[in-house]
């Protein structure tokens, strides 16, 4: 078995190249970097910066959107502040990216994304108390033309939170809407603000949760899902579009594709 060449910067711009990021618009991303291994001689910042870079050159006019989530907000007492609370969860170059000072979050003070690029305020501003209804941050990335998913280190049914809102949508019978008060700070005043996620009736066993593996299938039987060796690992790339139509089909003939 050939030996893998060991991860450098010049390779991560190789392989985004690869995948024709030229003219998209937007390009969510989701990752685990401890699947491709950091540059030798670098350290982690280095690596995300590299990320982040080598997107810009490729496409300096592309809006990059993360997912910030703070879940851990959750029946606490903690208290959520739109600039400075951190993701929970969500990955180191999540955090880059919310940290930038040109990136905009969106206001949900439990599932939140965040962008940094020409259509970072079109993606975060004025959302829904609902993490993923048809005014969320979600559902504004489907409304894009160009709008893409970059998956980094694993295969993207494994790191899909997109789908919650084709959920939503669908009004699937295994989650109901529940509310969360949550304490917010804004101008350094606290408010407790109602905040709303769609979670599931009964805790499923564990063998029926897939891993979205379904609703993958169903996608690469019928659309391509580009993909390339990173390192120690792979990244994936799909038009967000492409999946929403073929998913929305999957919905209406299988309502309960998620677990199946």
């Amino acid at each position: 078995m050939a030996e893998k060449k060991e991860l450098t910067s010049a390779e991560i711009l190789q392989k985004f190249r690869s995948f024709n990021l030229e003219n998209k618009e937007c390009l969510f991303v989701a990752s685990d970097l401890g699947e491709i291994g950091l540059i030798p001689g670098h350290d982690k910042k280095y690596l995300l910066e590299t990320i982040f870079n080598s997107l810009r050159i490729i496409n300096p006019k592309l809006t990059i959107v993360v997912p910030t989530a703070t879940l851990n907000l959750v029946n606490s007492k903690k208290i959520f502040n739109l600039k400075n609370t951190p993701s929970d969860k969500m990955g180191p170059f999540s955090e880059y990216v919310r940290k930038l000072k040109d990136t905009y979050r969106s206001n949900h003070a439990i599932w939140s994304l965040s962008a940094n690029g020409p259509l970072a305020k079109v993606i975060t501003r004025d959302v829904s108390k609902h993490a993923y209804d048809q005014n969320s941050a979600f559902s504004r990335l489907f409304k894009i033309k160009e709008s893409f998913f970059l998956a980094i280190g694993k295969h993207p049914r494994f790191m899909l939170s997109i789908i919650h809102h084709f959920e939503n949508m669908f009004d699937v019978p295994y989650r109901f809407e529940k509310n969360f008060n949550i304490n917010c700070e804004f101008k350094n005043n606290i408010k407790t603000e109602n905040f709303s996620l769609d979670v599931l009736k009964n805790q499923l066993p564990n063998n029926l949760r897939t891993k979205n593996k379904k609703i993958f299938d169903n996608f690469e039987s019928k659309k391509k899902l580009k993909q390339t060796v990173l390192g120690k690992g792979s990244i994936y790339c799909f038009d967000l579009n492409e999946f929403s139509f073929v998913t929305k089909k999957l919905f209406e003939e299988d309502i309960n594709c998620w677990f199946k």
